[in-house]
Parts: C-alpha cells; structure tokens; sequence
C-alpha cells in the first residue's frame, strides 16, 4: 500500500487521478456499450436500425420540441427519446445530429414548431398544487437535404424505434417503394385505414386488373374473389408476377353471411391459378376451439338479452413458424372463416407461416337450414356457420367438434414460376409475354378480407403481420425486425381441463395452508419458549 508522506506526493497523485479521468472520458466519448436485459432489447437500438443509421451519406437533424416539467408518463418518454437519440448519433459515424427545444415560453419556438406540424396538445399538470390543463409540445422533426419527416406527437415508447427508423429510411432513400392495391366492387370494403398507414413508408396506388399493372408496383395486395375472373384480368396478374412481382391475397373458399347463419362456397377460377403456383386451398371451413366471441340475441320469456359465446369460426391463431421473419416474434393474429392452405406443387418453394392449434375442426359444404320471412325453414347450400347454442332452435352442432390437429392457413410460395398462360396459344403468342419468374413470390392467407378495414385489417395484431409481409416482399427486411420487437398481445397459453382444475384448486387451498403452517410454526415457537422459561423459573 502506497503511503503519501508530503504535500508535492498528493498533488502528483491528484494530476494523475486527472488524468486519467480526462483520458476515459476522450476514450468513452468514441465508445457506446449499453446493457440491456428486456425480453427483445426493446430500451437498444436494434441492428436493423444501425445498418439504417450507417447508411446515411450526408448530416441529418433531429428538432426536437418537447416542453419541461411534463407529468408522469410524458416524462419517462422524453427520456427514452433521449436515450434513443443518443444511440443514432452513436451510430451514424457523425451524420446525424439532435437538438432539444423548449418551446414553452418560446414564441419563435412555437411558431417553428407549428410551420413543422407539430402542434401544442393538452395535458393534465400539477402547478402550485393546483391541477390545471397545459398546452405541452412533444414531437420532433427530421431535416434530411431539403426534405423534411414530421412525427408530431410522441407520447410513448411504443413502436417509437420503428416509427424513427421508418422516418429516417424514408428520408435516406432515393425513390420511395410503391403498394398497389387491387380496387374491389364489393362495397362493404375499405381500405382507406391501411392505405394511411402503409403510406407512412410507401407510395401507395390503386390497381385495376382489366390493365396492365405498372412496371414501379413492387408489391399487389388483393382481398378474396367472390366470383370467376375475366381471363384477360388473371393474364394482366400473371404477367405481373412474371415479371418477379410480389403478390398478398387473402383468398377463402366461402363467403360469410352471418346475420343469415350460413357461408355460400366460391366458385372461382382463382383457385386454379393458386394451385398453378403451388398453393392450394381445401373445401372445408376451418374452426378451432382457441378462437373469440361474437354477442347473440336471446329471449327469456318477456325479455331479450345480449349474451356473448364463443364462436370458432374467429380464429385466434398463435402457431407461427419461428424459423420465417414475417411471423417469428408475432404472439396473436385474428382471422375469420378460413380454410386449409397446403403445397400443390414440389418444385415450388412452400413456407407455411401459420396454423391453427391442435383443437382444430372442420365444415364440409351441404345443405343449411334458412329461415325464411314468415319464419319457416328452407334449406340452401353452403356452409353452415350458426353458432353452437343448445338451448337456440338454430344450434350447430358441428361447432363444438374438435376432432383435427393443426392446420396450416397462411403460407408463403417463392419460385421459379412458369406462367399460367405457357400452354396457352391465346395468349402465349402475345408480344411481351414472359413464361418464367426466378424471383416472383405469393403470400396466401385464407381470409376473404384480410384487407378490409372493418374486418382483419382493423385489428392492431393483424396490422403487424400485414406490415410485416409487405415490408418482407418488398425488401424492406429492416422495418420487420424493429416492429417485431414490441409485444401488442401476450395471449395466456391454453391449459387442458386436467390441468386448469389443478391450478384452480391449488390457488384456493395452497394460501390457506400456507397460513396454517406458518400458524403452527409459530405456536411451537411459543410452545418452546414457554417450556425454556418456565425450566428456568419454576
């Protein structure tokens, strides 16, 4: 141990101790290591968002404007802000920068803000131990070249990485990708919802089929067809997937008529051409006992009441293949009236990327009982998809059956494809025509309307994979990865009946006989030590 006898000994050691403060601190400023224990590192940067950042060939800016004393939750965002801008500055070897700004008692701050499209929100604060409303800003701007991407309101963590990551790749790139979506004449479908949030990343366009569709459409989305295609319209899609376009349809064998209690079948040419490239879809409507609810009318004598039962047409689906990125950090997708997808064709490269769970059944088509106007019963044909309710005059039996194992209803086909149209001497003498794709792909769910905004498309977990596949068809790897890290549901696990009971009845009995114990323990401790003082004391 050394011992500093003078004054000159501790004054050398206190320029030494300098020293090496300043040295660490010259070489921490180049270094960033940060240590993070969350399920999926969700509070570091991911690697998608650094090969995005490392990209950047010119300075970009932050402008952050975000007001002080922010109460609560507010705060913890500004910090994880913070923390994750430090991280892109840490990465992006000197291109990108950020500033805070407090706007508050700021007027040119506050017209600024406003001229970026970030507007003042209000907020409930505590002020002179009064609660009162503020106008608060929290939103930031980037300012990349002349061009310039707003987030307007940050208010959680939630999806901020990607939402950021999102912005800055949108900036960076030089020409933004583009989504088409095929126009349907079925009135009760809208789009308009999703074509808002893909428009955040991409350019998005309507297409029609009875045209060539545009040689810039990286990625077609299509909801189901009801009926027969026109041969020129399917001869305008296949040549767009010969020309190594990337396809998302939601096609199913039946349309649902549920306030009638039965599904009419598809007829349509479409699934030819499915399995023309390798997918193909069974007759037999899928349920599955892990599903959601639907609320159904019932009369008790003078009074009705709303009752909600479980209806296993509404798959609640939380089979994924963890070996593809599209689905590999998913916990739930929603879908409804669905059927089975399986390979067609061996020299198609075939991905499954989800199934139903090991409760799975099944509807064949037949003949369904149809009540008619003046309350008799006709029967039509179709699929019958009345709910199970014993007590109803309607009950379905067949939704109570559970006798399948798992079922695929999602896949992924990759080629090479050969036309559809390479036998066809109509159409295979056309000027242009292509017979063969090395690098086109299909990604096939079997819901009708997977794309409509009233149904599938509207639910938050569904909106993830619905991203995540147009971002994977079109390229954009990256954008999977940071989605996929936040967990939107976290689903509990099915039990088997044996093994709820068990739970059930040890969470009743196993507290109390944790006190019982504890009680017992502790009156041989009295016991005992009433023995010690009454030896020692008579």
């Amino acid at each position: 141990m050394t011992i500093i006898s003078n004054k000159k000994q501790f004054i050398l050691y206190l320029i030494l101790l300098a020293v090496i403060l300043v040295v660490f601190n010259m070489v921490s400023r180049t270094l960033f290591v940060r240590f993070d224990l969350t399920e999926n590192n969700i509070y570091s940067l991911s690697n998608s968002s650094k090969r995005v950042i490392e990209k950047l060939d010119d300075r970009m800016l932050a402008k952050v404007y975000f007001s002080k004393d922010l109460p609560g939750q507010l705060a913890n965002s500004r910090r994880y802000l913070q923390d994750l801008l430090e991280e892109y500055e840490a990465y992006s070897k000197g291109n990108f920068h950020f500033e805070f700004i407090t706007p508050d008692e700021n007027e040119e701050a506050r017209n600024e803000a406003r001229n970026y499209g970030i507007p003042p929100m209000q907020a409930q604060v505590i002020e002179n131990d009064k609660l009162e409303i503020k106008n608060i800003y929290m939103g930031l701007v980037l300012l990349y070249n002349d061009k310039k991407e707003t987030l307007p309101v940050i208010q959680t963590s939630d999806g901020l990485e990607y939402n950021l990551t999102a912005a800055i790749k949108k900036l960076a790139q030089a020409e933004m990708k583009t989504v088409g979506i095929v126009s349907s004449d079925n009135q009760s479908i809208s789009t308009n919802k999703l074509q808002q949030l893909l428009g955040q990343t991409y350019n998005v366009r309507t297409v029609a089929l009875d045209t060539e569709i545009p040689l810039d459409i990286n990625t077609v989305l299509m909801n189901g067809f009801a009926d027969t295609i026109g041969t020129d319209q399917l001869y305008n899609l296949d040549q767009y997937l010969m020309r190594g376009g990337q396809l998302f349809i939601g096609q199913a064998r039946q349309v649902a008529h549920l306030q009638e209690g039965y599904a009419s079948e598809i007829k349509s040419n479409i699934f030819d051409y499915l399995e023309h490239y390798g997918l193909k879809i069974g007759k037999d409507m899928l349920i599955d006992k892990q599903c959601g609810q639907i609320s159904i009318q019932q009369r008790h004598g003078f009074f009705n009441f709303t009752n909600s039962v479980n209806y296993p047409a509404f798959l609640r689906i939380h089979n994924f293949n963890k070996d593809n990125l599209i689905v590999r950090n998913l916990e739930q997708v929603r879908i409804f009236f669905v059927n089975e997808v399986s390979p067609a064709d061996s020299t198609v490269n075939y991905t499954s990327l989800m199934s139903t769970s090991d409760k799975t059944g099944a509807i064949a088509p037949g003949m369904v009982p149809q009540m008619t106007p003046y309350g008799q019963y006709s029967m039509i044909e179709g699929y019958n998809i009345s709910p199970h309710i014993p007590s109803s005059q309607m009950n379905n039996p067949a939704m109570a059956s559970f006798p399948l194992t798992s079922k695929s209803i999602a896949a992924l086909a990759e080629g090479p494809f050969r036309s559809y149209f390479a036998e066809n001497p109509d159409y295979n003498q056309k000027d242009k025509f292509l017979s063969l794709s090395e690098n086109a792909r299909i990604l096939l769910v079997a819901d009708n309307e997977l794309f409509n905004d009233n149904r599938a498309a509207g639910i938050p977990e569904n909106k993830d994979f619905i991203l995540n596949s147009i971002d994977f068809l079109s390229g954009d790897q990256e954008l999977v990865e940071i989605r996929s890290r936040t967990v939107t549901a976290r689903p509990l696990k099915q039990l088997a009946d044996g093994s709820r009971r068990f739970w059930k009845w040890l969470n009743i009995f196993l507290p109390a006989l944790l006190v019982i114990i504890f009680g017992l323990l502790h009156w041989r401790k009295n016991a005992a030590k009433r023995r010690l003082l009454e030896g020692i004391y008579g």
